[in-house]
């Protein structure tokens, strides 16, 4: 009998194969193994293969089976995105934030006065007027006898003063009034820069606590991570405004010493450097 006359009798003979058998024995591995097996021998038989045992192996399939044989490919492992925090310190969200720190009491007036003194240049709205006393005596001798007699005794104040015209000592004035507004104007930016910078650590220090236990709760799924997005644009505006107060401060500082001449510049920038340092903190 040729090939084409066993085709159809070995068809017949798989589907007639599970109608013989129970329910539950298609339906267990073995004989779903077995029908593969039988499936892919009948296979090879019809498709010429002569001397060959087409059963089914785990080392060797048919050419034309679709997949691979040996270890089977997994999927790569599933790494969820997570969100870093501004600083990426690994902040613990416990930790206690840095407490708020008073800025210094100073005198305002004391400062602007001890500029004004230190300035090179001696002011124009008290007029230089310097005074000169002299005293001059003389005395006259009576020939009649070795004793001296009457004296006439000249006491002088002179006063002397640079000549100014009106013009010229208003411009001087306004000169000064202006350096005067400046000084004032310098004193207050630095003194409210100190407290400004003091309030930006402790709001910087409150939303970076947050933003760490924002970035927990993303990763956890507790909530969505424009919570985190939010406290992140927090911090940033936070971490903007202390660079800016700071920036505030060394600009006041270093005009007001500035003011000053080179002798005392470094004794009043001193102590203005002292006074506005960075605030140590408890950890």
């Amino acid at each position: 009998m040729s090939w084409a006359g066993l085709k159809p009798l070995a068809l017949a003979a798989v589907l007639l194969a599970p109608i013989s058998a129970s329910a539950e024995d298609l339906t267990s591995p073995e004989a779903l193994d077995a029908a593969k097996a039988e499936t892919l021998r009948l296979a090879a038989l019809g498709s010429g293969t002569d001397g060959v045992d087409a059963t089914l192996s785990s080392d060797a399939a048919p050419a034309w089976w679709p997949w691979k044989t040996g270890e089977l490919e997994k999927p790569p492992e599933v790494k969820p995105y997570q969100m870093p925090t501004l600083a990426g310190d690994g902040l613990d969200y416990h930790d206690r934030p840095a407490a708020i720190v008073q800025a210094p009491a100073l005198d305002a007036d004391a400062i602007f006065k001890a500029v004004l003194a230190c300035y090179p240049e001696r002011s124009k709205f008290d007029i230089d007027v310097d005074l000169r006393a002299s005293i001059r005596s003389s005395e006259v001798l009576d020939l009649q006898d070795t004793t001296t007699g009457l004296g006439k005794s000249y006491v002088g104040i002179v006063a002397s003063m640079p000549l100014y015209s009106g013009k010229e000592l208003d411009r001087e004035k306004e000169r000064e009034y202006s350096r005067r507004k400046d000084t004032a104007k310098a004193v207050a930016d630095f003194i409210a820069a100190i407290a400004g910078r003091n309030h930006a650590i402790r709001e910087l220090a409150l939303y970076r606590s947050l933003e760490a236990r924002s970035a927990i709760r993303v990763k956890e799924g507790v909530t969505e991570a424009s919570e985190q997005v939010g406290y992140l644009e927090k911090v940033a505006n936070s971490q903007e405004k202390l660079i800016e107060e700071e920036a505030r401060i060394m600009e006041s500082r270093l005009l007001l010493s500035g003011m000053c001449d080179p002798r005392n510049a470094k004794q009043i920038g001193g102590w203005l450097k002292k006074i506005s340092a960075v605030p140590k903190v408890d950890e």
